[in-house]
């Protein structure tokens, strides 16, 4: 799974690059396997020098991400190949794959590189089909006007197909391309200014604390700049990262509970335990959850040890039916009926509604509150 979504990422022509590599290893070893068997084996042995090779250049590109050079190394490596067998074969059915090649050089180089490249190609194929011409003279594809003009046609018809990829379809792909990066940056920039937005308003939000000295008014204004945190934590992750749609959300419950335990003056009694599962959210969960640890981690750092040492647990983990997340506390817990219908609770239940999860809360040796998930997203 992990290297399906690392294909993904790549831009199409190292995936290509990496089809084109992993193909001619394949292929060439079975090959070489066949010819050794067949007791072929001048020809097994060009294509184990040439797989020897192409591993080598290969595992060099994997090192350095020199793409241009990779790819002229399997353009050459490859016609050299076909050039040697069109040799010893004396002309049989492998000049077929002399229309093949010139398609890497079209879809992997730049035009710079491809009339240079593609030009002495040709030319030295020529130079092929010459000695062959002079040597072999009754050879059916050389002298035989029929198999040589549908082999040219075929050449000239590879040639314009190139050419129009490179010029036509390849100048629309950089558009989509370019569109495609304004786009990515533009999302950036607006979950940049989100967070920069919200915390602006946290700001604000504690410099009207001076105007009162109401530790209750400062209280309720703490509690929503915490909760105006945890929503700009993960636009913060969002725009720092290049995946746009999905945050890894152990790192955004370490990051978010690591932060609330710092801004509290008594936190370092607290020791804290997470357990998350790799999964990716998207951000509208991961701001809900975020919301339910904020107001779970605040009660707790407040009312559950009473300046005592504690322990606070926080966990994720697949189950049979979908998932289960739980946080737990070694407190002294609380009276559920009464906080029922407190502000707080009911964010939580909100929260727990819009991730479309089912809620069960235990207050034996600490608080437990356990929520499973059919389905997370």
């Amino acid at each position: 799974m992990r290297f399906i979504k690392n294909i993904k990422t790549l831009h199409y022509k190292e995936l290509f690059l990496y089809g084109i590599y992993g193909s001619y290893i394949f292929i060439t070893s079975f090959a070489t396997i066949i010819d050794f068997f067949i007791q072929n084996y001048i020809d097994a042995f060009v294509d184990f020098i040439s797989v020897v090779l192409v591993v080598f250049v290969f595992k060099n590109y994997l090192k350095h991400k020199n793409q241009e050079l990779a790819s002229i190394y399997i353009f050459w490596i490859s016609s050299s190949i076909v050039f040697i067998f069109i040799i010893k074969n004396e002309f049989n059915i492998g000049v077929i794959f002399t229309l093949l090649i010139p398609l890497v050089a079209f879809i992997l180089l730049s035009t710079k590189k491809i009339i240079q490249h593609v030009s002495l190609y040709f030319v030295i194929l020529t130079l092929i089909f010459v000695f062959g011409y002079l040597k072999y003279d009754t050879h059916p594809l050389l002298y035989d006007p029929k198999p040589m003009s549908a082999y040219i046609i075929a050449t000239m018809f590879v040639l314009a197909f190139g050419f129009f990829y490179h010029t036509v379809i390849e100048h629309y792909y950089q558009e989509l391309e370019e569109a495609n990066r304004q786009k990515t940056f533009l999302l950036k920039e607006i979950h940049h200014r989100v967070k920069n937005n919200l915390n602006i308003i946290a700001s604000l939000l504690g410099l009207q604390k001076f105007e009162t000295n109401s530790q209750e008014v400062h209280k309720l204004i703490d509690q929503n700049r915490l909760r105006l945190q945890s929503i700009a934590m993960a636009h913060e992750i969002l725009y720092k990262q290049d995946n746009l749609e999905h945050i890894a959300f152990d790192n955004y419950v370490s990051k978010l509970s690591t932060y609330i335990l710092e801004i509290d003056s008594h936190s370092n009694t607290i020791s804290l335990k997470i357990d998350i599962m790799k999964i990716n959210l998207s951000i509208e969960s991961v701001i809900q959850f975020g919301i339910i640890i904020n107001e779970l981690m605040t009660n707790s750092i407040k009312y559950a040890f009473e300046d005592r040492d504690g322990e606070i647990i926080i966990t994720l983990i697949k189950t049979k039916n979908g998932y289960q997340f739980k946080y737990y506390d070694n407190g002294k817990g609380f009276d559920i009926e009464k906080c029922e219908h407190g502000f707080g609770h009911n964010i939580i239940e909100m929260s727990i509604e819009q991730l479309g999860g089912i809620l069960s809360v235990k207050n034996e040796n600490g608080l437990s509150y356990i929520i499973d998930f059919k389905e997370l997203v």
